[in-house]
């Protein structure tokens, strides 16, 4: 197998956490970003839209990074299970979560002072809190993992996003006890350690 992508990119950060749990090696060719190499000839055969993060697996090219993970759990058969739940809390993830944390991170981190607006950021804020709670309320039936007992990829597809949510919106996080409880307990894993918890230096503007 061989991943594309800078390893700063949430995205391509899911695959890898997704990878490491698997115990699956993979050769990972860093690019986008500051890294360039989207307009290629090599990664542009491989993807109509030029983002990352990209797999190959044999012939096969997949691009979304939840597609990625779907694939992977259903040629390893592992990480998701019951797969409708799993699924569910994948695309939560994609509709729900990750639109207004791209828009705070944004706001925050990869625009100047200057460039920020502070109606937009209090916007996906709001829009953040509320997909948080939404979260919140699902795990006090006191299940460990967002669909169910046992760690899956619905816990990779949103887990992904939390080092950066924690630190950007930390009290946001605190104040809701279970989804704390969670994120402690994601945050313990060595995926997780390895591949989410790292420096996103490289994204701030200067």
């Amino acid at each position: 197998m061989i991943l594309w992508g800078r390893a700063s990119s949430v995205n391509v950060q899911k695959v890898l956490w997704a990878l490491d749990e698997l115990d699956i090696d993979v050769e990972h060719k860093v690019v986008g970003g500051k890294y360039g190499g989207l307009d290629g000839p090599q990664f542009s055969a491989l993807t109509p839209v030029r983002r990352v993060p990209v797999l190959q697996d044999g012939d096969l090219a997949l691009w979304e990074s939840h597609t990625i993970l779907r694939h992977l759990a259903r040629q390893t058969g592992r990480l998701a299970t019951p797969m409708a739940r799993v699924d569910m809390w994948m695309e939560f993830g994609s509709t729900t979560l990750q639109p207004p944390f791209v828009g705070i991170f944004w706001q925050r981190v990869r625009l100047r002072a200057g460039d920020q607006n502070p109606d937009v950021a209090a916007g996906h804020l709001a829009a953040l809190s509320a997909s948080l709670n939404i979260m919140n309320s699902s795990l006090a039936d006191g299940r460990a993992y967002m669909a169910g007992a046992d760690f899956s990829m619905a816990d990779i597809a949103l887990g992904s996003l939390f080092y950066r949510i924690a630190e950007l919106e930390p009290d946001m996080v605190n104040a809701l006890a279970h989804v704390a409880q969670w994120h402690n307990r994601i945050a313990a894993r060595t995926g997780y350690q390895r591949h989410i918890a790292v420096s996103y230096d490289e994204l701030k503007v200067n």
